[in-house]
């Protein structure tokens, strides 16, 4: 009776294990997760090491860690379905990220130097392993400083090539100074609000016109998207943002564009659509929403993905119907320089030790026609050491996704499918994502 009793309670115990799933798993993680009130990192790292707990919090946030580690190694998969196989990459993602975060934060309060500098990771104590920590976090990707540098620079080196074929093109060949001048014509700026909302409510039809060229028929009944002024935008406002249903007051989706100074160029505006509202932020949002999104990436905001997406849609801006002059070309150029220079200015603060003089004299050397805004952008690579790199990593990664399909399926590469397939997987990490298998 006593061998039965044993026997029974063997049976039990293996049942209620097996009946763990991935699923249970993941909804006892964010249960807890939640349970812990911890606040996700922010772009910030002065404002972020300020904030680290003390060791006896980090110490119960790694025992969660550890916790859902030992939950997931003793799942049984042999009889997972792809998608379950999925859910536990994910998951051990953020359970990698997660462990490497709060081994920093301890080590970090545990030693005997806890300044923080306000001139980048590269003046602090560990900051080496912070800095690649902050780029892992922001782009969803671990990708490292030497190789966003030497990323940047090839990129600074394109476009520069890009804008002097144009400049050549519209009879400046040999003569900058006066092709800056030129760019900086009152006629290249629109003052009226009404007459730019009705400039992008024309630029929002063309795009929905020619979104087959680029998308599957099903996925082009996007919603609508209002256009309207950035309020109280100023010097250090970017040129435009976008606002989903969830995250305003006006009951729609809105992207909102820059007017400080009551002037708005026009160079920028075909990107800019492309990039905030269809095929880029709004259309991405509209997507994920309508394929079930994953609940562990609600959780966490992964700027590679989202960020990365709207930046590759902007060289697309032929198949959907814009970028018909040599202008509307350059200002797609324009800021994918600045984003570019981005990449080295970041990465020489934060790793190589640059000073923000250091910084400034890169951007004069490297982004003509823009100081008035250098010090705005050189100030967010300081401050915001990764997320001025997910624009660039991000698109520079989706492309390598689609190479990898494009090699794969050769001349039957559909571009359709592969963003279909892209957008129905929810705004996963880029690791997580460029490591899925695509068949």
């Amino acid at each position: 009776m006593r061998k039965f009793g044993i026997m029974l309670a063997f049976c039990i115990s293996a049942a209620m294990t097996n009946a763990q799933s991935i699923g249970t798993v993941i909804e006892g993680f964010i249960k807890d997760y939640n349970a812990l009130d911890m606040p996700w990192m922010g772009y910030d790292y002065r404002e972020y090491l300020q904030a680290i707990p003390a060791v006896s919090v980090i110490d119960q946030r790694l025992a969660f860690v550890e916790k859902y580690e030992a939950k997931l190694k003793a799942l049984d998969r042999k009889k997972w379905t792809p998608a379950e196989k999925q859910r536990a990459v994910l998951l051990q993602y953020y359970l990698d990220l997660h462990r490497q975060r709060f081994t920093l934060e301890k080590q970090f309060k545990n030693s005997a130097d806890q300044e923080i500098p306000a001139d980048g990771f590269s003046k602090m104590a560990n900051g080496q392993e912070w800095y690649r920590f902050f780029i892992l976090a922001a782009n969803g990707i671990d990708i490292s400083p030497e190789e966003i540098y030497r990323y940047g620079q090839s990129e600074v080196d394109k476009i520069h090539g890009k804008i002097a074929e144009i400049q050549q093109r519209l009879g400046f060949e040999k003569d900058s100074t006066g092709f800056q001048n030129y760019l900086r014509n009152a006629s290249f700026f629109l003052n009226n609000r009404d007459t730019i909302v009705a400039r992008y409510e024309k630029t929002d039809a063309q795009v929905r016109a020619h979104l087959t060229n680029m998308f599957e028929p099903g996925s082009v009944k996007v919603p609508e998207i209002a256009c309207m002024t950035w309020p109280d935008a100023g010097l250090y406002t970017p040129p435009a943002r976008y606002l989903s249903t969830d995250d305003n007051a006006y009951g729609k989706a809105v992207f909102q564009f820059n007017f400080y100074g009551e002037r708005h160029n026009t160079r920028a505006m075909d990107w800019i659509f492309m990039h905030e509202a269809i095929p880029g932020h709004h259309f991405q949002r509209w997507m994920i929403n309508s394929s079930s999104p994953e609940p562990l990436t609600e959780m966490f905001f992964e700027g590679g993905i989202l960020e990365g997406w709207a930046t590759y849609v902007e060289y697309f801006g032929e198949e959907m119907g814009l970028y018909r002059d040599d202008l509307s070309w350059l200002g797609k150029w324009e800021w994918d320089l600045v984003r570019s220079a981005r990449l080295v200015i970041s990465a020489g603060i934060h790793h190589y030790g640059w000073t923000k003089a250091q910084a400034l004299d890169y951007w004069k050397k490297n982004v003509p026609g823009q100081d008035d805004i250098a010090d705005r952008e050189i100030t967010r690579c300081i401050n915001w050491p990764a997320q001025v790199l997910t624009y660039k990593i991000g698109a520079k990664t989706i492309f390598e996704i689609r190479d990898a399909w494009e090699k794969r399926d050769g001349k039957k590469f559909d571009v359709r499918k592969f963003h279909s397939w892209l957008l129905t997987r929810g705004d996963l990490p880029l690791a997580v994502l460029k490591g899925l298998d695509v068949q």
